[in-house]
Formats: C-alpha cells, sequence, structure tokens
C-alpha cells in the first residue's frame, strides 16, 4: 500500500477536494455533483495555522469592542469613543469613568466589609395587648430571723453578726475583735444549722395578713408559696411552682394584686440586711429571685402602690454581637443544654451565683445553708473559719472570669412607686375606741400595704434587627451604580457578556484547530490504509465510527454572536447527511 507524503496543509486540503469532486456522487444515481472549488490562495503561519482566520478574529474583536463602545448603556463610556470635540476629550471621559469605577469599588467593598462585621440596629415598637401573664411577685422580710425563734447558741449569734452589714460597722468601733477564736465555741453541723435557720425565719402565716387578687379575697397559702433564695425564705406569688396555664393573668386595670403585710420589726435580730421592711421582687414567673441585688424596698408604715410596665429585649445570637463587649447567650437555639449546674434555667444572674457557689464550695468543699447544690452544708465552724472569710474576698475580677452572658431574650419589669401613711389620726383613735385591736401604736412600725398592677396592658419590645442584609446591600450598590455610573443590572449583563465573549472565542478558536489537526490525522490515516483506486471505496477506520468524510474547508469561523454553540466549527465541517448516502465509483 502506497503512503502519501503532503509538504503542506494546503496540499492536503487540495488532494481531499479534489478527490472527492471526482469520485463522489449521490446513491440515486445523479451524475452531476455541484462542489465547492477548494480555496488555492491560503496562506499559513509557521505553526500551519491559517492566517485569515487570525486577522478575521482581530477584526471581529475590534469591532465588537467598538460596538460596545457606542452602544453601553454604562454612561461616559461611549463618550470615550465619542466625536473629539476638543483637545483630550476622550482621555478625561477615560479617566473619569476609571475614577468613578474605582469609587463605586470602594463603595462595594466597604459595604461587602460591614456585612462580615455583623452589625445590629436597635427597633424599639410599643406592643398592645389584650391581657398579659401577670409576673411574679417575690416578698422577702428584711428582717431574716425572728428573734424569739433563735437559740442562745454563742456560735449561732457569732454566725448571724458576722454576715450581717452590722459587723464591719462594730469592726470600725472596734467593739471586737476582727479575727475570731473558734476553739472555745460548740460547732453545730450544717444538717442542725439549717434546721435552725428554717424555723427562726418568718412563717407565710406571720408574714401575710390578707391578700386580694383582683376583686376576690384568698387566703394567703393559696396564692403564695415559700421559696429558697439566698436571702433565706421569701414567699412568691405566680412562681415557678406553678404550671403555665394555670399562671394568674391580668386583663383590665382590676387584675391587681393587693397583700397586708406585718413585718415583725419589734422581734428583729442580726439580718444580713440591717434595714427594716421589706423587699418586693418583679420577675418571670420561672426565673430564681435574687433579693441581696434585685427589687424595691418598701418601708413599714405605709401604703405603697407598684405601677408595672414590661419591656421584652431580643437580642441577636452569634455572629452578630447583641452588645458593645460579647455575644448573648442564645437559650432557645436547637441543640442549646443548661451549664448550671444549681438552676434549671439559665440567667446571668444564675450564672454568676452558680459560678461564685462552685468557687467557694470547692475552697471550702461544703455549702452554704441558703445555697443550692449537692454538696453537703457547712458547719458553723466551717462557715466562720472558711466560707465567710473567701465570700468577702470575691470581687469583680472573679465575676468577670465567670463568663456569664445575657440572654439573648429578657424580660424586666419596672414600677412606679407611691407611698402613703397607712392609716390616718382619726381611724387609728376610732379603732381603737372599736376596739380593734390591729391599729394600736406598733402600726407604723410593722405593717404595709402593698398594692401591684399593670400601668397598661402594653409592652415595650426593643429588637434588634441586622444592620445590613443581603438586599440592603442591593439596593444600596444599585443606587451607588446609578449615582456614580449611570449603571444598573442590564448594563453589568452587558459587560458580563463582553468579557465572556472575548474570553471564549480563543478558547473555541484553539479547540477548532486541534480538531481540524486531529481529523486532517484521520483522514491521511484512511488513504493511506485504501488503494486509491475508483473501484475499492473509502471507509470510516473502525477507531472513529462517528467519522464522515470532509467534503469543504475553510478559514470562515462562525458567527461572533455564538460563541457558546454545540458545535462551534459547523462552518468549518459540513458532514454528509445522515439521509443521503454516497458511493464511490
Amino acid at each position: 500500500m502506497n503512503r502519501i507524503d503532503f509538504q503542506s496543509p494546503h496540499d492536503k486540503e487540495q488532494y481531499a477536494s479534489i478527490y472527492f469532486q471526482d469520485k463522489v456522487r449521490p446513491a440515486d444515481g445523479r451524475n452531476n455533483v455541484q462542489t465547492e472549488t477548494p480555496i488555492t490562495n491560503l496562506e499559513y503561519s509557521a505553526n500551519g495555522q491559517c492566517r485569515c482566520q487570525t486577522d478575521q478574529d482581530n477584526h471581529r474583536k475590534a469591532g465588537l469592542l467598538e460596538t460596545y463602545l457606542h452602544s453601553a448603556t454604562i454612561h461616559g463610556i461611549s463618550q470615550t469613543s465619542g466625536p473629539q470635540f476638543y483637545i483630550y476629550r476622550r482621555p478625561i471621559w477615560c479617566l473619569l469613568v476609571i475614577a468613578m469605577a474605582i469609587g463605586l469599588s470602594i463603595t462595594l467593598f466597604g459595604q461587602i466589609s460591614n456585612l462580615y462585621d455583623h452589625p445590629v440596629k436597635t427597633v424599639t415598637r410599643v406592643t398592645l395587648k389584650n391581657e398579659m401573664v401577670f409576673p411574679a411577685v417575690t416578698i422577702c422580710s428584711l428582717n431574716q430571723y425572728i428573734r424569739d425563734r433563735v437559740p442562745d447558741i454563742p456560735i449561732i449569734e457569732k454566725l448571724f453578726l458576722y454576715q450581717s452589714q452590722y459587723a464591719p460597722m462594730a469592726r470600725g468601733t472596734g467593739l471586737f475583735n476582727k479575727t475570731l477564736d473558734l476553739d472555745n465555741l460548740t460547732d453545730v453541723s450544717g444538717d442542725d444549722l439549717v434546721a435552725i435557720v428554717r424555723h427562726a425565719a418568718p412563717r407565710l402565716e406571720d408574714l401575710l395578713r390578707q391578700c386580694t387578687w383582683e376583686v376576690h379575697g384568698y387566703n394567703c397559702q393559696d396564692l403564695f408559696r415559700p421559696i429558697q433564695t439566698g436571702y433565706g425564705t421569701c414567699f412568691v406569688f405566680n412562681g415557678p411552682d406553678i404550671e403555665p396555664d394555670q399562671l394568674a393573668k391580668a386583663v383590665s386595670s382590676l387584675s391587681m394584686l393587693r397583700v397586708l403585710i406585718w413585718t415583725h420589726n419589734d422581734k428583729s435580730y442580726y439580718s444580713k440586711l440591717i434595714h427594716a421592711g421589706i423587699k418586693v421582687l418583679i420577675h418571670q414567673p420561672d426565673e430564681m429571685p435574687f433579693p441581696l441585688y434585685q427589687g424595691w424596698y418598701v418601708r413599714p408604715g405605709v401604703a405603697a402602690s407598684m405601677a408595672l410596665s414590661r419591656s421584652d429585649s431580643k437580642g441577636l445570637p452569634s455572629p452578630y454581637k447583641a452588645f458593645n463587649n460579647g455575644y448573648c447567650v442564645d437559650t432557645t437555639a436547637e441543640g442549646y443544654i443548661n451549664p448550671l449546674k444549681r438552676y434549671k434555667i439559665y440567667t446571668e444572674d444564675n450564672c454568676i451565683n452558680d459560678c461564685l457557689f462552685e468557687k467557694l464550695e470547692a475552697l471550702c468543699n461544703c455549702k452554704h445553708y441558703f445555697a443550692l447544690g449537692n454538696r453537703p452544708y457547712c458547719s458553723a465552724k466551717q462557715l466562720l473559719g472558711c466560707y465567710i472569710p473567701k465570700l468577702a474576698g470575691l470581687d469583680t475580677t472573679d465575676v468577670q472570669h465567670c463568663g456569664c452572658g445575657k440572654k439573648c431574650h429578657t424580660v424586666t419589669y419596672d414600677a412606679d412607686i407611691s407611698y402613703a401613711d397607712f392609716a390616718s389620726d382619726f381611724i387609728e383613735e376610732q379603732a381603737m375606741r372599736d376596739g380593734i385591736t390591729f391599729f394600736n401604736h406598733a402600726l407604723s412600725d410593722n405593717i404595709v400595704d402593698l398594692k401591684i398592677y399593670f400601668k397598661s396592658l402594653n409592652t415595650m419590645d426593643i429588637v434588634q434587627e441586622p444592620e445590613l442584609t443581603s438586599m440592603t446591600i442591593i439596593g444600596t450598590v444599585g443606587g451607588q451604580m446609578g449615582l456614580f455610573l449611570g449603571a444598573s443590572i442590564l448594563s453589568v449583563t452587558e459587560l458580563i457578556e463582553l468579557i465572556l465573549i472575548l474570553v471564549l472565542r480563543p478558547i473555541k478558536t484553539w479547540t477548532f484547530n486541534v480538531f481540524k489537526k486531529w481529523s486532517s490525522t484521520q483522514f491521511l490515516s484512511l488513504t493511506t490504509k485504501q488503494s486509491i483506486s475508483p473501484d475499492i471505496p473509502i471507509k470510516p477506520d473502525s477507531a472513529s465510527p462517528t467519522m464522515f468524510p470532509i467534503v469543504r474547508i475553510s478559514c470562515i469561523s462562525s458567527s461572533l454572536f455564538d460563541p457558546l454553540s454545540i458545535n462551534p466549527f459547523s462552518e468549518f465541517y459540513a458532514p454528509i447527511s445522515p439521509k443521503e448516502s454516497f458511493v464511490y465509483n
């Protein structure tokens, strides 16, 4: 079998064109086959590429850019190639367009940077409601112990004294030494100490004399429950022990809680706070009260009216900073686990107390008789020798080390308090004449008439929202695009289309050259395998079953505006239609 050597791609194309023009005819027997005259004046570069194709591509690129410059909807682009009315007009417009593009880029970069900083804004609104859940009301007597119930044990007296605010005042006068000799005192176990403290604390029937909810009078034991706090035994209305569907609700101005309280100020003893009266705490039903640093004082001998208002604060969880110095704790997040050991729900106050109690109990291996947890109670000597001194040594640094964050959703209550004397002189005198001993000379020292109600059935909602979102950035960038360049999304689409055409056309040309080289190799392989004879047909090679004979080779590239066509070489190769069969003479 003879091998044909071609000196150039031109010889290959010319041979293929002449051969098929002479040898191929349709199967229907027609003898006059119209074929294209092969191109015989093609020039090739050193690598064999058709130069006319390169020239046409360059001309089309230039025409494409010129078309874009004249038709672009971005303001100023058309002026860069417009009429030269005065010297340097086009360069000036080029500089203006570039400057505006830089300004737009800086603005866009700033917006995206701010988005990743997750800024927030605070929105305040008032929500009107038909009814509201009444808050929990905790009442604590500032007198922690009834003097008549405290046993006459020296170490108990020392223990209550050293925990009272009166102790540092007495130390300043030199009435007793700062150091305490515990060796000469008989110790009291932790369990016995708890029993003594609870026995000496005011009881519900001693403290709360009359109770009214809305317009109905109730036995105070039916409305209030005892609750153990860091200040001792207090009494709570609408508290944690009430089921959510059983909580009292306020529906009108008649939804008022009124309590008549007897403080037993005449039987006071060493207490943590040295004041007379009661402490009133307003909080959520499921929250734990902390009387030492929450609530309002109400002095004895007055009628006090507390008009409540509610505020709901809803902060954004991480990655947003709900506060300038940190993030909030999202207790409603999926999979959240309460890390506290002593409290069922997470609050900042619960977290701080849990942390400090854990630190003190780890140092002394016991817990205070007012503390929660699973450790054993401290004896009187453990409290005086370890717990109380360590507690006095705590400061704000220890609180900061706890790392307790605020809840993302918090509910707070504010109160407008007004006072009046409990009874006028006439009422007191008349009561004495009528034999009513309730209004005796001790009235002004012990009685508190407390009324609690909602000022209005409204809530103040303080809500954090993202300051920047994808939609706000799109709106801002769209406005900046219009300001700087008078552009829109369609203008950006035009620019992207131009870039795609300029980028994809060289890729298409390179792909065409590779395909052309491969097809020429396949054709030569066919011709060398068959005898060049009119009686022997040339058949496609089995390695390329889809290869059809090439009947036309041209340097005309495909349409400029069809860069992503499925067959990018449709104008270079015209395959024989499957409907037409060809035979060789």
